[in-house]
């Protein structure tokens, strides 16, 4: 009787221990905003902006995750030939794999997506004249990235990700007018530190 009871409460500890120490999750479903700084190059030539973004995923199992990012950010422009507001908007549609084990309150990831880009200039200007029409340049890439999950609590971390994207702008759009037919290759990196919540 004495060693049934032994055999019992042993395995009782054992199968509860696991869940008592998990420090970490990548299941299910996932927010997430951060601050952003990033750069844009194109033709060797690179400015910067700072903004901030959305994540919104859901984790399949320990691994994999499939998410939606959307990110905005205002360019610091000098000299520019159009002077005015310059912004950069991503929309990035990927998979995040996690290198995870829920007994470690840090999580590093590896991630790709499909992205969508674009670059605007409202309240333009050249040569000091009034431009009554925007200008963005629209274009589609790759993104390639990665970072680290750093948790407070099981559900609640800091995330800290670096994303790189390729890719050409293939239209220009000025008004009403879009002209298509363009292919001005173009990098963008973005740096993000934020948080993310597995509700």
């Amino acid at each position: 009787m004495r060693r049934s009871l032994a055999l019992t409460l042993t395995f009782s500890l054992l199968a509860t221990a696991p869940a008592l120490a998990q420090e970490s999750t990548t299941r299910g479903f996932n927010v997430g905003l951060h601050a952003q700084g990033s750069s844009l190059t194109i033709d060797d030539e690179r400015s910067n902006a700072g903004g901030g973004g959305i994540w919104l995923g859901y984790g399949f199992n320990r691994t994999v995750q499939l998410f939606l990012q959307l990110d905005g950010a205002e360019f610091d422009v000098q000299d520019a030939t159009v002077e005015g507001t310059w912004t950069m908007g991503h929309g990035d549609l990927g998979v995040r794999f996690h290198f995870a084990n829920s007994l470690r309150s840090w999580v590093p990831y590896l991630q790709a997506a499909i992205t969508g880009r674009v670059v605007s200039v409202t309240d333009g200007a050249i040569n000091d004249v009034a431009q009554t029409e925007d200008i963005s340049l629209v274009g589609g890439g790759l993104t390639l990235g990665g970072g680290l999950l750093i948790y407070f609590s099981e559900t609640f971390g800091l995330d800290l990700q670096l994303d790189w994207t390729g890719g050409t702008f293939t239209q220009i759009e000025v008004g009403n007018t879009t002209v298509s037919g363009l292919d001005v290759e173009a990098q963008s990196t973005r740096f993000n530190v934020g948080i993310s919540w597995w509700p």
